[in-house]
């Protein structure tokens, strides 16, 4: 029997998704699925893949010791696949999502990919996000400097960007749900979330980051609204259709968050701090500040 957790716009389900998923209406699907790396690999994976002696992040991943069917998810719109290199031959036409996980640097050297590739089922060019992500190497980003609690776990900056890719959907729903970046992300953009995951180690897991998620506090929070239109921030009450003067004349609340993310993202995810960057940063994240 599954069980379901609510946290905030969030729902999230103890179970398998191939039980929970016939019930659910529309939604997009974002998710890194179990894709056969086990059974690729005749189901001895090494201490690398399996988190090593790290005790939080060693447990069986759960179906991936079979080749993984994506005709369940395709009934969805939009759908955002990782892994889906490995069963390319199971999917209609689409476009590539390429994530460089040297974020542009050299080569290391080393036995992990330098790339992973995802799937969207809408056709157009094919993109790039890049953010440093190898072995025990984290690149700047929300998850820098924090453990790693699975062992294909992605970064919730990622699992933003795909977000954004399928068109920033109203619902999100990840069915391995794993312990809950994509979760984050939709929170972090002020989504709805569905999340399913079998195993209850990851479950909690991922309950937990996606509470924590909804304690931070943020710049603007659409998510969090009181009565009329009004949005809460710390101890102060912001109407949610507010305007403020910034550089290039007046923003609504909600863009000028998008603009400083944008541009904290193009500075970090380039692996650079580019001048002409900081200068279009600077004022954006000074105006934030007076107005609130």
């Amino acid at each position: 029997m599954a069980e379901k957790v609510t946290i905030g716009n969030c729902e999230l389900w103890h179970g398998d998704c191939r039980e929970i998923l016939p019930v659910l209406e529309a939604c997009a699907i974002v998710s890194d699925p179990p894709y056969g790396i086990a059974f690729q690999h005749g189901g001895h994976l090494g201490k690398a893949y399996n988190g090593g002696k790290t005790k939080s992040n060693n447990a069986k991943i759960y179906g991936d010791d079979e080749p993984f069917d994506p005709a369940p998810l395709l009934r969805f719109d939009p759908v955002i696949l990782f892994g889906a290199d490995h069963y390319a031959q199971r999917l209609p036409r689409g476009r590539w999502l390429a994530w460089d996980k040297l974020g542009g640097q050299a080569p290391y050297g080393d036995s992990f990919s330098d790339v992973e590739y995802a799937w969207h089922n809408k056709t157009g060019a094919a993109r790039i996000f890049r953010l440093v992500w190898k072995g025990m190497c984290q690149g700047a980003g929300q998850d820098k400097g924090t453990k790693r609690t699975h062992p294909t776990q992605k970064p919730v900056d990622l699992m933003e960007w795909c977000i954004e890719q399928a068109g920033r959907p109203e619902t999100v729903c990840d069915p391995y749900m794993g312990t809950g970046a994509t979760g984050v992300a939709a929170v972090n953009l002020g989504l709805h979330f569905i999340g399913i995951e079998i195993h209850g180690q990851y479950f909690e897991e991922a309950c937990r980051r996606i509470e924590q998620a909804y304690a931070q506090p943020r710049l603007f929070d659409d998510a969090k609204v009181g009565a009329g239109e009004t949005a809460v921030q710390g101890d102060m009450l912001l109407p949610a259709n507010a305007t403020v003067q910034a550089a290039g004349g007046a923003l609504s609340a909600r863009r000028l968050e998008r603009r400083v993310i944008r541009l904290e993202r193009r500075s970090d995810h380039a692996g650079t701090r580019q001048d002409s960057l900081w200068r279009q940063l600077r004022p954006a994240r000074a105006t934030a500040a007076r107005v609130y």
